[in-house]
């Protein structure tokens, strides 16, 4: 079953959420580089594929994760530190490092003022009608001339997934969770397909938060039926297949949250790339610096001299020593200094 599968933790989530991340920057270089419309498999950005991805997989990790805190004080604590140190450096980065250069190597304006208020709002994770996306002038021409890093919204959706789970599991006795996120995941997912068949019409235009939290309520659901879920080819195969059946009949959007997410999950204990992010995971790093890097790119003028696929290969190649630095730096530092004090907590009680 997965979840004795699962038990070693030998797998390779570390190096899907490494491609999904690098398959965002792909994505937003159509958008970034002016050239059009990004590919849409399924009727879903490519984008969005890989948001969706990585809301199953978190679904998944952060219900693990509170599974196994010691207090709700605790998991609060672990999901502080593996997002906020990250974002903090970045905005940072952004708004006084970034875009300065940017605007002085480019001849664009940059408001000292203007970066402040970027700074501070954006250390909300992207909360709507909160954090401001751009600093005026400084991206002044670009195909995108109003935001310096897109995805933060999706990561106020992703706490607020977290609270979500804190909030079920104390609610809740240990019995009655599995219900409680499943009903909660059929009323979504039927609301989701009343947009999807054209009953309703969407809240929102586009990007609607509903659908990412649709996925990390599928990972959710994953692991608290892990242990009936059967760990086969067969298994991995029929996910695949519903994936590209629901997809084909354009319900992407409202029904492909479980197999895909499960597809993934599965997935990743039969690719041999079990090494890769096992010692620094860099995902989080090309996620949130991925689309700084390109509009810093775009601002050079790169995008009206090569094709989008060089573009997102030059963008990465730009992200990737600065995912590292990150994750050397920042992230990896509050997670070692969280386990630290798990462990003198345990030391005590030993006493």
């Amino acid at each position: 079953m997965l979840g004795s599968r699962f038990a070693g933790n030998k797998n390779s989530l570390n190096a899907i959420r490494l491609l999904l991340a690098s398959a965002v920057i792909l994505s937003h270089s159509w958008w970034l580089g002016g050239y059009g419309p990004e590919p849409s498999p399924g009727s879903v950005k490519l984008g969005s594929w890989a948001v969706l991805g990585f809301f199953g997989i978190s679904g998944y990790l952060i219900t693990r994760s509170r599974t196994r805190a010691s207090s709700a004080g605790s998991y609060c604590l672990a999901r502080f530190l593996r997002i906020f140190p990250g974002l903090a450096a970045c905005v940072t980065a952004v708004a006084f490092v970034v875009a300065p250069v940017t605007a002085a190597s480019t001849g664009r304006h940059y408001s000292l003022s203007g970066a402040a208020v970027y700074f501070v709002t954006n250390l909300s994770a992207g909360t709507p009608f909160i954090a401001v996306g751009g600093i005026p002038g400084s991206l002044e021409g670009l195909p995108d001339p109003r935001l310096w890093n897109g995805p933060l919204w999706t990561l106020f959706w992703e706490i607020a997934c977290y609270i979500l789970i804190g909030i079920v599991f104390r609610l809740f006795r240990p019995d009655l969770v599995r219900l409680a996120l499943l009903t909660l995941f059929s009323v979504a997912s039927a609301a989701a397909v009343a947009v999807d068949a054209g009953w309703i019409a969407a809240p929102v235009r586009n990007d609607w938060p509903l659908i990412p939290v649709l996925s990390f309520l599928a990972g959710a659901l994953i692991y608290l039926f892990q242990d009936v879920i059967p760990a086969n080819p067969t298994t991995l195969v029929l996910a695949a297949g519903l994936v590209v059946l629901v997809s084909s009949f354009g319900f992407a959007s409202s029904l492909v949250h479980l197999p895909l997410s499960l597809f993934l999950i599965l997935g990743s204990l039969y690719l041999p790339l079990f090494g890769v992010g096992s010692r620094y995971d860099v995902s989080f790093g090309i996620y949130i610096y991925g689309w700084p890097a390109q509009q810093f790119l775009a601002a050079l003028g790169l995008h009206s001299v090569v094709p989008p696929l060089v573009f997102a290969a030059a963008s990465l190649l730009l992200v990737a020593p600065v995912a590292w630095l990150s994750c050397r730096y920042v992230e990896k530092p509050a997670q070692l200094w969280h386990r630290a004090q798990g462990v003198r907590r345990t030391v005590r009680e030993l006493a």
